[in-house]
């Protein structure tokens, strides 16, 4: 979906939940042993498909929908089905009992004031569009906005989570800070925090923790990426005590704290392919889909094949024969379709490749068309070849290292070169699909000096977008939004005092809550028990706050 017609697609959102309201207040051989291919069929055929999409993020399953919100947790907190994680504490890299913190955390309603968005001003947001194109957006707004524009406002909140660190030493302390927060790659422009000290933005670096699993190499072995790999449940995380069962050993912060899985000592064979041609589509003429199929010979016993860039495939084990393919790209799609198509080749060598031309893309009783590819063969190691089809699938990631460093983390976890990977995984295929929609906790370091006696505030600063029910799934938290946090969780940070503050701007109503705010009596300011683990707000907007 374009951009354009995402925004479309949103704008005619926001008009039915606003009814909504309404209407409701090189010796490889020997070393090898490719254990995942045992358990594959004996024939079996497979057809990929080479997008990739975005799913919201996820909370309660199905079986919740109608319950409420999903059920509620012990403490009475709701079980959304899009959990957006709690805020999270300071903690340090290492523990020291000189280095005590106050802290408090305010909860700002500023993104759920109404503004006004009139319809020229939305037609005239987008510098790229076309005259042309411009006069239809401003004819569709004009349409579904006659008043001329609509009142907008965001369900996000601003979050200040600040630390008054006191040294009770009588020397100067200088410690590294770690702040975590919740969220994934797709989203971690606008989650990230800002930390400053003394007023003062704090360089950072940025860590990442897995999504999932620890390393189970496919032979013994097999290269790890950490000594303490840490986890997270494969679902979605959908409650704090998710969170809480993950972090509170301490594991998951050593595994984000270590270093990248180094794949430089397996050897690979490479086969690549470019520029492959072939007739135009022409369904009248029986070639609607023109496709350069590739087959070879195998022993699935000693080799395993990674593919990327490939639309399907065909698995003979019986015969030890295996097949790629993939639709001759046309000039006018996406430039992804053009890049180098690679075959992995781990163990022994394949033999007997060969390539075809076919009218559909089918593995039996599909045509032969007049078609070619250009193939080059080379030796090279995994970490390099992943590298080079790093630097096409992940070339948009604003941090690439990052990206990259995930992305193995992803394949030695729960990919293709896992033990028991996730079953679309199974046949070999390495596109970079999920990496950037699955939950984690990230990792902000800096350093902060303390003198002797003295204290120093650090803040951290961020947007959190709220937990909430599905529109369509009926529930009785349909309209309510959770923000919620932990005084504890996963740091080693001594905390004196905690306290909470809410700006409601007028906005909110509460639902539940255990922090003990009062708007009607202007109670804005609570004291925190730490024992208290958890503690979550749940509102909804106030009943008439679009009316100006």
């Amino acid at each position: 979906m374009s951009e354009r017609s995402e925004r479309l697609f949103e704008a005619l959102g926001e008009i039915s939940e606003e009814k909504i309201d309404e209407a409701s207040p090189d010796d490889r051989t020997s070393q090898f042993r490719w254990r995942r291919w045992t358990a594959l069929a004996a024939v079996l055929v497979l057809v990929i498909g080479v997008g990739s999409y975005v799913l919201p993020r996820m909370g309660g399953g199905s079986g919740n929908v109608g319950a409420g919100a999903g059920g509620a947790g012990a403490d009475g907190a709701s079980t959304f089905m899009s959990y957006a994680g709690p805020v999270f504490p300071l903690t340090l890299r290492e523990a020291d009992g000189a280095i005590t913190a106050e802290r408090e955390i305010t909860l700002d309603f500023a993104p759920w004031v109404p503004v006004w968005w009139s319809n020229e001003d939305e037609a005239n947001s987008r510098p790229d569009l076309t005259e042309a194109e411009r006069q239809e957006d401003l004819d569709f707004y004009n349409k579904h906005y006659p008043e001329g524009g609509r009142w907008k406002s965001s369900t996000d909140i601003r979050v200040t989570d600040s630390y008054t660190l006191t040294n009770a030493s009588r020397e100067e302390r200088t410690v590294s800070v770690l702040y975590p927060f919740a969220g994934n790659l797709s989203s971690l422009e606008k989650a990230r925090p800002v930390l400053t000290a003394g007023g003062v933005e704090l360089e950072a670096t940025l860590h990442a923790g897995q999504y999932s699993g620890g390393f189970q190499g496919a032979w013994e072995g097999w290269p790890s990426r950490r000594d303490n790999p840490g986890t997270l449940n494969l679902d979605q995380p959908n409650s704090w005590e998710d969170f809480r069962d993950s972090l509170e050993d301490g594991g998951y912060l050593r595994s984000a704290l270590g270093e990248w899985a180094d794949l430089s000592g397996v050897p690979v064979t490479v086969y690549e392919f470019t520029d492959p041609w072939g007739p135009e589509p022409d369904e009248k003429a029986g070639v609607p889909n023109p496709t350069i199929r590739v087959e070879f010979e195998l022993d699935y016993e000693r080799t395993g094949v990674l593919s990327y860039g490939f639309n399907g495939g065909m698995y003979d084990r019986e015969n030890g024969r295996q097949g790629k393919q993939f639709s001759i790209p046309r000039d006018f799609w996406p430039e992804s379709t053009k890049w180098p198509r690679y075959l992995i080749v781990l163990g022994d060598d394949i033999r007997s490749l060969t390539t075809q031309g076919c009218v559909t893309g089918g593995w039996d009783d599909d045509p032969a068309i007049e078609a070619g590819v250009t193939i080059r063969r080379y030796e090279s190691n995994l970490e390099r070849i992943l590298h080079t089809v790093a630097e096409y699938a992940l070339r948009e990631e604003k941090d690439f290292d990052l990206a990259y460093g995930l992305w193995k983390d992803w394949l030695l976890s729960y990919g293709v070169l896992a033990d028991d990977p996730m079953e679309r995984y199974r046949w070999g295929d390495i596109e970079p699909m999920d990496i950037n929609i699955m939950s984690r906790v990230f990792y902000l370091e800096a350093e902060v000096t303390v003198p002797a006696g003295e204290s120093v505030t650090l803040a951290a600063e961020m947007t959190r977008e709220g937990s909430y029910d599905f529109y369509c799934a009926h529930t009785e938290n349909r309209g309510v939004y959770g923000y919620d946090m932990v005084t504890k969780l996963g740091s080693n940070l001594s905390c004196t005092r905690q306290t909470a503050v809410l700006e409601d701007r007028g906005q909110i109503e509460i639902i539940r809550q255990n922090f003990g705010f009062d708007l009607e009596n202007g109670v804005k300011w609570v004291e925190l028990n730490p024992e208290t683990e958890h503690y979550y707000l749940e509102v909804k907007g106030r009943e008439g706050r679009f009316e100006k």
